[in-house]
């Protein structure tokens, strides 16, 4: 195997992480949502043991967010970066480690806050 190959199954593999994440933590907060009853001020109520994984699913949309928000920032920074400097379309040149390790940490925050959160829905669902 060549080492495009080794990215590549990585950046499918993960991309296929995410898209899971995120229906889990949407199908998370229909579950929770399944247990709201209606308050006695006309809006609707949650059980209370079940707003700790709600905060959890939604936590982890929110990084999932900030996830490709930033490495769309730093992504095109570094572009608008070499672009500027006179680099050609057809140019090799390396980038920096660095660059990925936020959308690294979002990454894997995002999927244990989703886990968290589902152990939170089963200890209360489920018990």
């Amino acid at each position: 195997m060549k080492l495009a190959g080794a990215r590549e199954n990585y950046e499918y593999f993960s991309g296929k992480l995410s898209e899971i994440n995120r229906q889990l933590c949407f199908a998370g907060i229909a579950v929770v949502w399944i247990f709201a009853t209606k308050s006695s001020e006309g809006g609707y109520a949650l059980p209370e043991q079940l707003v700790f994984p709600l905060k959890y699913f939604v936590a982890s949309l929110v990084v999932d967010l900030f996830q490709y928000a930033y490495a769309s920032a730093a992504w095109g920074y570094f572009h608008r970066k070499k672009e500027k400097s006179g680099i050609g379309e057809d140019t090799e040149f390396g980038a920096p480690m660095y660059i990925n390790w936020p959308t690294i940490a979002f990454f894997w925050l995002k999927v244990t806050l989703a886990f968290i959160g589902y152990l939170g829905l089963g200890k209360n669902v489920l018990a």
